[in-house]
């Protein structure tokens, strides 16, 4: 095995000191969430809005214009 600067079975306690260090890590950090709610809220508004003004209501008369569309297109 190549000796480099890192070895598991030499530091067998390292393997705790990073663990605790990752989980000290997410412990400390803030998502910050509560400060993006409004800005998620007000995009799920918009993004409702324009789906609802894009979707047609009859499946058959779009079935119709995608097919008309495709034998336009090949013919």
């Amino acid at each position: 095995m190549e000796e480099g600067w890192f070895q598991w079975s030499s530091k067998p306690g390292s393997l705790i000191l990073y663990a605790v260090f990752l989980v000290s890590a997410a412990a400390v950090s803030e998502a910050n969430i509560g400060e993006f709610d409004e800005h998620w809220r007000q995009r799920k508004l918009i993004a409702d809005a324009a789906a609802e003004a894009t979707y047609k209501h009859d499946p058959f008369e779009e079935t119709n214009r995608l097919n008309s569309a495709v034998h336009r297109h090949i013919g």
